[in-house]
């Protein structure tokens, strides 16, 4: 009987708690809801909860995107996150000016915004099209968090996205390997590992 009872409980603490990685997937979500620089501490803290797979560097003529890809997927908020980016736009004098950073899942854009309806107030939490959603109460003209339609030819799915114009944001951000390797050597052998492959 006893070992019923605790098969029991076990069972269903399994269904009703997130692991530690899902939580920590969780809030490094949640913190990226606010636009700002703290979220970049929490993704640091947090960062076991994403197993690398690989690190890539895409660059266009003005625009240089940096993407973690994460293997397995991760669960966070209901969603599957497959990637961190962190994307720089130049001006032609070569200045940053404007940077977006972010998850990208492989749920497409309205599937994300209702599993995310909870985590924003109101009635309506989400304006805008099937391909960019912003949350309803929110000044975009300077930083805001979006949902929108992946960019990169071939990709499919949701970016969950913060953007920034602010120049003094964009140079204090910190690199992307960074946040995902804890010294050096990790963060060469990773790039390595991907030049190898």
């Amino acid at each position: 009987m006893f070992r019923a009872i605790v098969s029991a409980v076990a069972a269903l603490s399994f269904i009703g708690f997130a692991s530690p990685a899902e939580a920590g997937a969780d809030r490094a979500v949640k913190a990226l809801f606010a636009c700002n620089t703290d979220f970049f501490e929490v993704l640091r803290s947090e960062r076991t909860a994403f197993r690398v797979s690989e690190v890539m560097t895409v660059s266009y003529e003005d625009q240089r995107i940096d993407i973690i890809e994460f293997d397995p997927p991760v669960q966070a908020l209901g969603l599957r996150l497959t990637s961190y980016r962190q994307e720089t736009s130049m001006n032609y004098g070569g200045e940053p000016v404007v940077v977006t950073w972010g998850f990208q899942s492989a749920e497409v854009p309205m599937t994300v915004a209702l599993a995310l309806r909870e985590h924003f107030p109101g009635e309506q939490p989400f304006r805008g099209t099937s391909s960019r959603l912003v949350p309803a109460e929110t000044d975009t003209r300077i930083k805001s968090f979006m949902i929108t339609e992946t960019r990169l030819r071939g990709e499919t799915g949701a970016n969950l996205e913060c953007s920034s114009r602010m120049v003094g944001d964009i140079r204090s951000l910190p690199d992307v390997a960074d946040l995902f390797f804890d010294t050096w050597r990790n963060r060469w052998r990773a790039w390595i590992d991907e030049w190898l492959d």
